[in-house]
C-alpha cells in the first residue's frame, strides 16, 4: 500500500485530506496551509457542584397504643392472636406455598 502520509483536517474548510509526506500540508480545496491552523483555547474545568440534601427522616416514631387499642376494638379486631392460627376463614390450602 501507498504512505499517504498523514491524514488532515482542514481548519477552514472541513475537507479531509493526506499531505504525501510533504514538508507543508497545504488544503487542497481551499489551498490554506495547516500549519497556520489557530491553536485551540485550553478548556477550563468546571467546577463541581454539591448539592446539600436536608435529611427530615427522625427515625421511628413512637405511637400512642391507647388510639391503636381504640381503633382496633372499634374494628373488632382482637389482639391477642395465637401463633400459627389461621385469623380468618382462610384455609391453609388458599396461602401460596
Amino acid at each position: 500500500m501507498a504512505n499517504l502520509g498523514k491524514k488532515w483536517n482542514c481548519f477552514s474548510c472541513g475537507t479531509k485530506f493526506y499531505d504525501f509526506t510533504k514538508p507543508e500540508a497545504i488544503c487542497p480545496k481551499c489551498g490554506s496551509n495547516q500549519k497556520n491552523a489557530p491553536s485551540k483555547p485550553r478548556t477550563t474545568k468546571k467546577e463541581k457542584i454539591v448539592l446539600q440534601i436536608e435529611d427530615d427522616f427522625s427515625g421511628e416514631q413512637e405511637i400512642d397504643s391507647g388510639a391503636e387499642d381504640g381503633l382496633e376494638e372499634s374494628f373488632g379486631i382482637s389482639n391477642a392472636r395465637a401463633e400459627g392460627v389461621d385469623p380468618g376463614d382462610l384455609k391453609m390450602d388458599d396461602y401460596d406455598e
